[in-house]
């Protein structure tokens, strides 16, 4: 089954919990293949606890047995909180978290290069501007194979000098802005 044509029914049934997805992945563990759900609370009014992977999970187990019969026999389904370093998957998400670090990595090179990190800058429906090393460099979004936030790499990244830097956001910040 091709569960990526799925995701949108994924998104549906966790908005009715009261969940965003952030991010849907298929990984294979052994010979186990794990559907990764990343999700966070629609408001963003507070973390996501194990409570909450716990209650996500016990909420979509019954909906599955339903709609994906045989989903359940073919693969292990895990919950989890986006966490510190947070993945970015849409524009959306980027733009949220405008002016923070992040690691980014291409299925293709562009001008040579597949990784990335840098200042999260303009964020459009199609790309996002990073500044690296004083460099703005646009990437594409459908050409990112995978992203995320990288707190632990702020302290000994040097500052951006283009992008506004807004640092990290708080979820006061989040919020208020969203």
């Amino acid at each position: 089954m091709d569960l990526a044509k799925h995701q949108s029914d994924f998104e549906r049934q966790l908005a009715l919990l009261g969940y965003e997805l952030v991010l849907f992945e298929t990984a294979k563990e052994g010979r186990d293949t794990i559907l990764r759900l990343y999700v966070d609370h629609l408001d963003r009014s507070r973390p996501v606890t194990l409570d909450d992977c716990v209650a996500v999970s016990e909420g979509l187990v019954p909906w599955m047995d339903v709609a994906f019969p045989s989903l359940r026999e073919d693969l292990s389904i895990e919950v989890s909180s986006p966490g510190v370093e947070r993945p970015l998957a849409k524009a959306d998400h980027f733009r949220r978290f405008a002016g923070s670090l992040c690691r980014v990595q291409t299925c293709t090179p562009l001008n040579g290069q597949k990784r990335f990190k840098g200042w999260i800058g303009e964020v459009t429906d199609d790309a996002v501007t990073l500044e690296e090393d004083g460099v703005l460099k646009i990437v594409p979004l459908d050409a990112i194979q995978k992203a995320r936030l990288a707190p632990f790499d702020e302290p000994k990244t040097p500052k951006p000098k283009i992008v506004a830097q807004a640092g990290p956001r708080t979820a006061d910040a989040e919020t208020s802005a969203d």
